[in-house]
């Protein structure tokens, strides 16, 4: 197994193995009631477990301010998060779900075979104040949850090829293989929640001097934040993937030339888009794109049936926050 795959497997481990340390860290403290999920008692040390495993996920992908805006997002949801895992274990155990220790045992195989030796493995444990027993534990929970959406919703998603094709003649520009968008952007940075609010109202007064008939390249110059001001915010031609998701989705699903976007928020400030010109590729046939459109369509149905699922078993659960 190669070295990144070997990092990501150890990520996987630290991040399960401070969660289960906690539980030992917090044992002299009071463990105060925070929420009670029908004859289940939530924990603050509940909730501080699945806060570290978040953090020690996130701060393998962002750094400084950035991880911390993100653990802010997740600390408001977070009680939310374990409400819903009690809940869907507890409907697990109801239908009677059965995990195997097979399946436990592969799963743990597979985390060991991720580190150099079997010796490593149980050293990190080791280290972690954590016990197979206490990793089986976590595996199990987690491979019943997964069971049971299958069974109660995955199962019962599904896409029809009609659907698929209308999605294509719908959006048939998104599957023009290597578009390129010559596209201009005034960006106004910021970094937490006074900065942000700071920056929506600058940026929303730029946007109605351009609407008013204000150059855009002027504006850019005389107020943007991003590399590209001097040039008038000018990027070049990009294509589909080399920014942010909700930037991409504001410029190549939104944009033809000449048009403005509304401002964009994003991790590092808000946006305004400006397209000047589509240098345009090979239009890739229904054929090339079906079974991603499938995917696409599956994923957003399932999305939504497990939000729709998981809000019928809390109007069914007696649920008390504390």
């Amino acid at each position: 197994m190669g070295l990144i795959n070997t990092r990501k497997i150890k990520i996987l481990i630290i991040s399960i193995c401070i969660a289960m340390l906690g539980v030992s860290l917090q044992a002299a403290t009071i463990n105060k009631f925070v929420a009670v999920v029908n004859d289940e008692v939530i924990t603050q040390q509940d909730v501080d477990q699945l806060l570290a495993v978040m953090y020690a996920q996130y701060s393998q992908e962002y750094k400084g301010d950035e991880l911390l805006r993100k653990m802010e997002q997740v600390k408001k949801d977070i009680l939310n998060q374990v409400i819903e895992d009690k809940l869907v274990l507890s409907r697990a155990k109801e239908l009677g779900v059965k995990v195997s220790e097979s399946e436990i045992d592969e799963r743990l195989d597979y985390i060991k075979a991720g580190f150099p030796s079997e010796e490593e493995f149980y050293k990190t444990l080791n280290t972690q104040g954590v016990t197979i027993a206490n990793l089986k534990d976590r595996y199990r929970d987690q491979i019943m949850m997964k069971k049971l959406v299958d069974y109660e919703v995955k199962s019962r998603v599904s896409v029809l090829p009609s659907e698929i094709s209308a999605y294509y003649e719908k959006n048939r520009h998104e599957f023009r293989q290597g578009d390129k968008y010559r596209v201009k952007n005034i960006l106004i940075k910021a970094k937490d929640k006074v900065g942000f609010e700071l920056a929506k109202v600058e940026i929303e007064d730029i946007y109605k001097k351009i609407k008013e008939g204000a150059s855009f390249d002027d504006l850019a110059k005389q107020y943007s934040q991003g590399p590209n001001a001097e040039k008038g915010g000018d990027m070049g031609y990009i294509e589909r993937g080399n920014m942010l998701e909700a930037l991409d989705n504001a410029i190549f699903n939104k944009l033809r030339p000449g048009a403005v976007s509304e401002p964009v928020k994003s991790e590092i400030g808000y946006h305004i888009f400006k397209v000047e010109d589509i240098a345009y590729g090979k239009q890739a046939s229904l054929d090339d794109v079906k079974k991603d459109i499938q995917m696409m369509l599956f994923q957003k149905k399932f999305k939504a049936q497990v939000d729709e699922w998981l809000a019928g078993l809390k109007k069914k659960a007696y649920i008390c926050i504390k």
